[in-house]
């Protein structure tokens, strides 16, 4: 038990250059609306840190739990269409309620289907997470009358934000939902963080380096994949009612397995266990897929080439690159 303590997972704290670099960036974000203006670039950003908190949900997952989830977008959907036919159908003004509902919906949702999952492991494990996720996907695209099949749900009302009785401003304003995303996002990457740096964050990593060591140790090995499992589909609960806020429009594509085989491309190009390299992942997949779709309508391709050669020259990802400066600095 003495070795676990020496783990990474559970180091906490921001050394003074990141602080730093986390200071200047969040006042980039915060300023750029204002200096910008253009609408377009304020719902890419918008649309990148939604994906980017959906790419950390799967690096739980993946880079702490060593659990692959092939469809872990389901999640994000399933939100997604909650909130939306809760806004439609129940309340079109309550904003909180809603994304309650869809979040906890989300939680109500993954609970069997994990308890299912984790008895398994492996190859096992990825395969039920894709078994299950087409499952969703069928679900939502042949139950015409309650999601609107493959025609999407549409006619979703724009809700005021109230905080403590103050108007915010409405969540069909790019501006508006631009500014509450940011303020999610970086409030569940430091909660997450500060999750993944305690002993259950040691844990997980513990799990992921041998289970059956684990296990021996007198650990729940079932039970605390269980809890990373949840974990990770809360975050892709608060991922899609932020989607669905943003683009006031939910899809069956949203939940196919080619989006989520490009969500865990995103943590492919981040970097596995580090939490903000699946950030940057989902920056650069989003920017590189829509720069790319301006020129081709084969974008597909050329954006595969560019994520292979990626892969095949930046193994760790965009959160090795420290490791490798330092490596060359010491050279």
């Amino acid at each position: 038990m003495n070795r676990m303590t020496t783990i990474p997972g559970i180091r906490s704290g921001f050394h003074p250059i990141h602080i730093v670099f986390i200071i200047i960036l969040l006042s980039g974000l915060v300023a750029f609306p204002f200096v910008s203006g253009n609408r377009f670039y304020i719902s890419l950003i918008t649309e990148m840190m939604i994906y980017g908190l959906l790419a950390m949900s799967l690096d739980v997952l993946l880079g702490y739990t060593g659990l692959l989830s092939f469809m872990h977008n389901a999640y994000l959907g399933i939100s997604a269409y909650v909130v939306g036919l809760f806004l439609i159908h129940v309340s079109p003004a309550s904003f909180w309620l809603a994304c309650l509902a869809g979040i906890a919906f989300t939680c109500v949702v993954a609970l069997p289907v994990g308890w299912v999952q984790v008895r398994t492991g492996g190859l096992a494990f990825a395969l039920l997470t894709l078994a299950f996720g087409m499952m969703f996907h069928t679900i939502v695209w042949k139950w015409y009358d309650v999601t609107g099949g493959d025609d999407g749900l549409m006619g979703m009302p724009n809700p005021d934000i109230n905080l403590f009785g103050i108007t915010i401003g409405n969540s069909g304003d790019p501006l508006v939902i631009y500014m509450f995303t940011l303020v999610i996002v970086t409030l569940c990457f430091f909660i997450t963080r500060r999750i993944i740096n305690s002993p259950f964050g040691a844990v997980l990593e513990a799990i992921r380096e041998n289970e059956s060591r684990a296990a021996f140790i007198g650990i729940n090995v079932r039970k605390y994949k269980l809890l990373g499992w949840m974990l990770a589909c809360l975050l892709a609960g608060i991922a899609g009612a932020l989607f669905i806020l943003y683009k006031g429009y939910i899809g069956p594509s949203t939940m196919s397995a080619f989006a989520g085989a490009g969500v865990l491309m995103m943590v492919l190009l981040g970097g596995m266990g580090s939490l903000w390299g699946p950030l940057a992942g989902a920056v650069f997949f989003i920017y590189i897929q829509d720069y790319i779709s301006t020129m081709t309508e084969h974008w597909e391709i050329y954006l595969g080439l560019v994520v292979i050669l990626l892969v095949l020259f930046l193994p760790t990802g965009f959160a090795g690159l420290t490791d490798h400066i330092r490596r060359l600095r010491k050279e």
